[in-house]
């Protein structure tokens, strides 16, 4: 995309950069490339102060307004006048081009420098500025007499250019501005080609070679000695030079408009050098590269660089046929160097522009509910949700930092959990009865999320039924500081992102699309190198709301993002459940898998859904409502006790609030909702019948939940109305060697083929036809009683199916 055209400037102290041309031609090729003329406005001229008798073309290079300054003549005196009367006129130029053509030294410490090369300064010296002893001059070179170097912004910037990469891509859009110059329908310039490119010996003097009429070039064999007038200003082919004396050239020269852009030290004067040995002794004693007769006069006035172009090799030989092309080499690079300067007004200038658009693009990705669902969601009561930052438990272990798969075998799914030991789920009969005597008891089953946060694991999945209290949790990890913490051990500097989905709320807070507008939003406030890619990408193209976004070129940057960026990011997911469903959940998934990176990482919370058990069980992992009894068992007690002004006769709160949490069964909703009802009956007076009525009654606001997760499997309910109805009837019936009936209880019960040839004929079913039979039965549960029942444990044959809490009196309503 082409560089934005600053604004036309109001006043000559506007102007930052001049460029200064001795010759015309000079001139001609940096006007050709100006993208805007000033002075072909209708507006008045920017004129110049009293006094001052240049004359100067003012446009556009790029990014910047330049004025140019017009030299009447060649030399450090003209130049250097010009550039005071300059500073007059402009008095805020605060950088200096000195561009043009100049002599160059064939060879030097870096390589070969060839005709229509570039060669940039990195330092200037005065050669014919010194002392002329009786047998030598010797140059002035001391601090006090010689110049100084570039002021540090243009150091800075040359140890940019010098790089590698930085020097290919300024050679780059050199070439391709002199492309255009030579391409030019109205003034084209021509490559004169390599074959005219010659290079002589230094001793090799340009004189009449075979003429034995002149007497002069004849008695000529040294370097001291005379040629005639005529040798001076013939060309080498009326001398006839001998062409087979041609220095070799190095194999790599590209018989091509294409300049090698130099780097070195200028040797300026007011004599022109055309001495190769002369040229030769500065190139090896000073590192000087480049020969010209201007810089020195606006050295002292400006901060300069010069650029010039290498139209001879600053000897006898010197002609001018090289010196248009040499122009345009000097102008075209003159060009592409600016494309790196940043002045201070254009800094500020683009600031300005750069927040005006980060703010434009928020205002078009927010939409009003954005914040919505995260700012209505209770706090948690005090004192609750501690347990997930607390790594007391003795039987912790780190997570394995050394794999970043995707994939994780299960010996690493609990880490928790030592070796020879089941959890609680898989437990005998005694361990049930503990169970159900001390609900409560949390063991440390679950993945540390504090450590989850420090490691380089990617995905941390908070699973739970619902109701469970997830969204609160969410919310809680968000706004607490161990979070931050625990994540700065992992990458210094970590950003925060989230996104709450809500089922009953708008379009936008169920989609996919809703998703990705809140995601790049909050990067964009957050990371300034997200909004310099993310402009890049997307362009200044207008758009006033989400509905104006497509959410492939959303997720493009962002994946683009994860490519590019060292930014560490956590982004926290709440309700996977609630997205939209079919397509929207299938791309939310595949975003989410796709996006984690070394440097970013996500965890997210939903129901324990097929669909979410297949994408992040092999992942950190915790189960809500078998950690939250404590938790609840708090809530109510500190509502009981805070909420009632009287005393309750004979009912102890404590116990009560015990009760809650026995029977909430995890479901965090169920004990606010009871602990509600019991309020209103301990103000009532109700009577100790009454209130455990109350307890075991199914609150009115749980029926729009239970509700919601009928119309989830409404679309599949035709496919398993009847292995649905058969479930939820066995899950009734209490088992007489456990609470709940087994996974393999129900294979054997609702696979007729099975029970009638094991049962019934006495038959023989193998070992892995059991299990395989038994797997597919908790899949078909998990799929078709999704939210109704959940199968624990991890021993396939083993586990136990549940209907949890009050949804019973509800399927026994429905079912």
């Amino acid at each position: 995309m082409p560089p934005k055209r600053p604004p036309r400037p109001k006043t000559r102290d506007d102007f930052e950069i001049a460029i200064i041309c001795a010759l015309t031609l000079e001139a001609d090729a940096v006007i050709a490339l100006f993208d805007h003329h000033w002075d072909e406005d209708d507006q008045p001229s920017f004129g110049k102060t009293r006094g001052d008798p240049n004359a100067y073309s003012t446009g556009v290079m790029g990014r910047h307004n330049v004025v140019l300054a017009h030299l009447p003549g060649m030399g450090k005196v003209a130049a250097g006048n010009i550039a005071a009367f300059c500073r007059m006129s402009f008095p805020n130029i605060n950088l200096a081009l000195v561009a043009g053509i100049c002599g160059g030294a064939p060879l030097y410490d870096k390589g070969q420098i060839l005709l229509g090369d570039v060669i940039i300064s990195t330092g200037v010296v005065q050669y014919d500025f010194g002392r002329q002893f009786p047998d030598k001059f010797e140059m002035k070179d001391t601090l006090s007499e010689s110049l100084g170097r570039p002021n540090l912004e243009i150091r800075n910037l040359l140890a940019k250019l010098t790089t590698a990469r930085q020097i290919d891509r300024l050679q780059t859009a050199c070439g391709s501005y002199l492309d255009l110059l030579c391409h030019d329908t109205r003034r084209p310039v021509n490559y004169p080609g390599r074959a005219n490119d010659n290079l002589f010996p230094a001793d090799y003097r340009h004189k009449h070679q075979n003429s034995p009429v002149c007497i002069t070039c004849a008695s000529c064999h040294g370097d001291a000695d005379p040629v005639c007038h005529e040798a001076i200003k013939a060309g080498c082919d009326a001398l006839g030079c001998d062409l087979k004396q041609r220095l070799p050239r190095h194999a790599e020269a590209v018989d091509k408009p294409c300049p090698t852009v130099h780097f070195g030290t200028f040797a300026s004067g007011d004599t022109v050098m055309k001495s190769g040995r002369d040229r030769d002794q500065l190139t090896l004693k000073n590192k000087v590269i480049g020969f010209e007769m201007e810089s020195v006069g606006v050295w002292e006035v400006f901060p300069c660089v010069v650029i010039k172009s290498v139209c001879d090799y600053a000897d006898s030989h010197k002609n001018k046929d090289w010196q248009s092309y040499a122009a345009a080499s000097a102008a075209a690079c003159t060009k592409a160097f600016l494309e790196y300067w940043d002045s201070a007004a254009q800094d500020l200038q683009a600031e300005a522009e750069a927040k005006k658009l980060q703010e434009r693009l928020l205002e078009s990705l927010r939409f009003p509910e954005m914040n919505e669902r995260r700012n209505t969601i209770a706090s948690e009561t005090p004192s609750t949700f501690k347990w997930i930052f607390d790594e007391s438990s003795e039987d912790s272990e780190d997570f394995d930092d050394s794999d970043d798969s995707d994939d994780y075998d299960d010996s690493r799914q609990h880490p928790y959990r030592p070796h020879g030991e089941t959890s609680d789920k898989d437990s005998s009969d005694d361990d049930d009865d503990e169970e159900d005597s001390v609900p409560w008891r949390r063991e440390r089953d679950w993945d540390s999320f504090e450590q989850w946060l420090a490691s380089d694991q990617k995905i941390y999945w908070i699973s739970g039924k619902p109701g469970s209290g997830k969204r609160t949790l969410m919310k809680f990890l968000l706004s607490n500081p161990k979070t931050l913490e625990s994540l700065g051990r992992w990458r210094e500097g970590t950003v925060i992102l989230s996104h709450f989905f809500w089922k009953p709320g708008s379009a936008m807070q169920q989609s996919y699309k809703g998703f990705l507008c809140s995601i790049v939003c909050q990067l964009l406030a957050k990371d300034t190198n997200f909004f310099d890619l993310f402009r890049d990408m997307i362009g200044t193209t207008h758009r006033a709301s989400p509905s104006d976004w497509d959410q492939r070129e959303l997720c493009k940057v962002l994946y683009e993002y994860r490519q590019q960026s060292s930014q560490p990011v956590c982004v926290f997911i709440d309700a996977l459940d609630e997205a939209a469903p079919g397509q929207d959940t299938l791309d939310l998934l595949q975003f989410v898998k796709a996006l984690v990176s070394k440097n970013i990482k996500i965890c997210v919370s939903s129901r324990p859904e097929r669909l979410f058990q297949l994408q992040f069980e092999g992942h950190p992992h915790l189960r809500m409502h078998e950690l939250t009894a404590t938790d609840i068992e708090e809530y109510s007690e500190t509502a009981l006790r805070t909420s009632t002004m009287l005393k309750p006769k004979g009912i102890n709160i404590r116990d009560l609030a015990r009760q809650v949490a026995t029977m909430a069964d995890g479901i965090f909703l169920w004990a606010v909702l009871v602990t509600q009802s019991l309020i209103r009956g301990i103000y009532n007076g109700d009577s100790e019948d009454e209130i455990d009525e109350r307890l075991n009654s199914s609150p009115k606001g749980l029926m729009n939940l239970y509700r919601d997760i009928m119309l989830r499997t409404s679309e599949d309910r035709p496919f398993y109305q009847r292995f649905m109805s058969m479930a939820i009837n066995l899950s009734f019936v209490k088992s007489p060697y456990h609470n709940d009936l087994t996974v393999f209880d129900y294979m054997m019960v609702m696979d007729v083929e099975l029970l009638d040839r094991y049962v019934v004929q006495g038959g023989q079913a193998s070992e892995q036809e059991l299990q395989t039979k038994t797997k597919v039965t908790k899949n078909l549960l998990e799929v078709a009683c999704a939210g109704f029942l959940e199968v624990r444990g991890y021993e396939s044959t083993q586990q136990k199916v549940s209907a949890f809490g009050s949804l019973a009196i509800y399927l026994k309503k429905n079912f």
